[in-house]
């Protein structure tokens, strides 16, 4: 997992792959707040983005996720959020498969020790090898506007 700033980004792109170049750059010179919710396609469906808001929920009540195709670049355009990370390690146990459709799957709790607490400006970026719990509260309930840029991971 790498987090940081929106303002850093020009820091991080010499050591990115330039897929995640374009998705950082796409996060640094996009105005999120005219935009509505929904999907863009940047390069195709190798590096698309999805615009959302919602209220964070409590950590209990968000299930662990991960991804295998794709890398997840989530920025905060709006509110504030946690994220739970952890390594998958064969201890992990699956719940829900969805991959065949929609590149997700679910697992049950793995006890995460690690945390992003992302503001408005903040991101991270979440590789095919991690779990992570999105759309957590970081102090209380928060309206967010989050940005999920998909990168194709192969």
């Amino acid at each position: 997992m790498i987090q940081g700033n929106v303002q850093d980004i020009a820091k991080l792109l010499p050591y990115v792959s330039p897929r995640l170049q374009t998705a950082l750059k796409f996060i640094a010179e996009t105005d999120f707040s005219k935009l509505p919710n929904g999907e863009i396609e940047i390069e195709g469906r190798t590096i698309y983005a999805g615009i959302n808001t919602y209220d964070t929920e409590p950590k209990a009540d968000r299930r662990p996720e991960k991804h295998n195709k794709y890398i997840d670049v989530q920025f905060v355009g709006k509110g504030e959020e946690t994220i739970w990370y952890a390594p998958l390690r064969p201890t992990c146990v699956l719940t829900e498969d969805k991959f065949a459709t929609n590149d997700v799957a679910f697992y049950e709790d793995p006890q995460e020790l690690n945390c992003a607490n992302l503001k408005a400006g903040d991101f991270c970026i979440l590789f095919p090898w991690e779990l992570h719990r999105p759309n957590c509260d970081l102090a209380a309930t928060s309206a967010v506007q989050k940005i999920v840029v998909k990168v194709l991971a192969d």
